[in-house]
């Protein structure tokens, strides 16, 4: 009797040692390899676009014009009109004053905004026709 207990203890014993050793040793074997595609680099998005206008080269964004693109970075930048339908985006000024904030978030008055002692777009404006 006690040979069968020992016969059964030995087997239930096999058992659980192939099967901690599979799981520690082949556990990548039972899950699906999937191929994963490289992302489409930059070079290939910009080259594969089927933009009938103008496309922006720093967003990809399809527009009418050079003019029209939007910054980068909308939330955080200005887009400052240079004239000649030129352009450039600047960080937004950094400040606590809570109504400057609301203007330079707002998408129209903050581009137009020329406060002293700031350097927003009314300041890039001079700065462009040399006047700072």
């Amino acid at each position: 009797m006690v040979t069968s207990g020992v016969t059964m203890w030995l087997a239930v014993l096999l058992v659980l040692v192939s099967s901690v050793s599979g799981f520690l040793f082949n556990f990548n074997q039972n899950q699906q390899q999937q191929e994963q595609k490289a992302p489409e680099s930059f070079e290939d998005k910009y080259l594969n676009s089927e933009c009938g206008g103008y496309l922006c080269p720093d967003t990809l964004e399809c527009v009418p014009q050079p003019k029209d693109c939007p910054c980068p970075f909308p939330s955080s930048q200005l887009k400052c009109v240079l004239g000649h339908d030129q352009y450039v985006c600047i960080s937004k000024p950094a400040t606590h004053d809570d109504k400057l904030n609301a203007i330079y978030d707002d998408p129209i008055k903050g581009p137009k905004a020329k406060v002293k002692g700031m350097r927003d777009c009314g300041w890039v404006s001079e700065a462009y026709k040399d006047l700072v």
